[in-house]
C-alpha cells in the first residue's frame, strides 16, 4: 500500500477534526519511515527483485520490528502514551486517532502485500493476502480509497479562502499522478537498497510536509 496509507489520515480527520492532518500522515507511515531506515541499516530486510510483484520490485523478507502485527500495536501504544504525555491538552480522542492511524498501516499493508508480514517475531506465521500481484485491482484500490477519503475530509472541514477549496483536491491529483509514475518506473538493475529507501522517505516527508500546509486551510 502506499498512497492507500494516507486515506487513513484524511479519513481520521474528519472523524476528529483536532487532529493535525500532517502528524496524522506521519503516523499512517511510521510503521515505512521505520522500515527504510533501518533497511538501508541491515536492521530490517528487502531485496529488489524485478517484478517480484505486478506493481513493485520489493522482496521484503525481514522486518519484525516495524512490520509485525505485535510490533505495530506496539508502536500504536507507544503513540498514544507519547500523545497523551507530550499533548494532553489536544484530548484523549487524538491521541486514539494518532493510535489508529499508526495501526491503519498494517491492516492496509494485509490487504496487498505478499504473505511477508509476521504476526509475532519473523520466525512466526507471516500473512498477507496478495492484491499486489494483480496491477489494476491494486490500482482501483489505491486511488478509490484516497478519493473516498478526501470526499470525507471536505465534507468535514470548512474550507478558508481559495486555497481551501481547490489545494488539497489538487494535492491528491498530484498524489495520484506520482504514485502512477511510480508503480510503472521500470526496473532499475542498478539501484540499491539505500537508494529505494532514501526515496521512499523523501516522498513520505514532502507528503506530510504538504499536508501541514494545507490543512491550515480547512477547519
Amino acid at each position: 500500500m502506499f498512497i492507500g496509507h494516507y486515506a487513513a489520515g484524511l479519513a481520521l480527520k474528519s472523524v476528529e477534526k483536532k487532529a493535525s492532518l500532517g502528524m496524522l500522515f506521519i503516523a499512517v507511515q511510521l510503521l515505512d519511515y521505520l522500515f527504510f531506515t533501518l533497511a538501508p541499516l541491515g536492521i530490517e530486510k528487502f531485496n529488489l527483485v524485478k517484478n517480484y510483484t505486478a506493481v513493485n520490485h520489493y522482496q521484503i523478507y525481514y522486518y519484525p520490528y516495524s512490520h509485525g502485527l505485535l510490533a505495530a500495536f506496539l508502536w500504536s501504544g507507544a503513540v498514544y502514551i507519547l500523545w497523551r504525555s507530550l499533548f494532553s491538552a489536544t484530548g484523549r480522542k487524538v491521541a486514539l486517532v494518532m493510535a489508529l492511524a499508526v495501526l491503519s498501516h498494517w491492516l492496509l499493508d494485509l490487504i496487498v502485500h505478499t504473505p511477508d508480514l509476521p504476526l509475532l517475531g519473523n520466525d512466526s506465521l507471516k500473512v498477507g493476502f496478495g492484491l499486489w500481484h494483480y496491477f489494476a485491482a491494486t490500482y482501483i484500490v489505491e486511488v478509490s480509497l484516497l478519493v473516498g477519503a478526501l470526499m470525507l475530509y471536505l465534507r468535514a472541514t470548512t474550507a478558508i479562502g481559495t486555497m481551501g477549496k481547490y489545494a488539497m483536491i489538487i494535492f491528491v491529483i498530484v498524489m495520484i499522478a506520482i504514485y502512477t509514475v511510480v508503480v510503472n518506473t521500470p526496473f532499475n538493475p542498478d539501484q540499491t537498497v539505500a537508494a529505494a529507501s532514501f526515496a521512499a522517505l523523501a516522498v513520505f516527508t514532502v507528503f506530510t510536509a504538504v499536508a501541514f500546509w494545507l490543512d491550515r486551510y480547512r477547519v
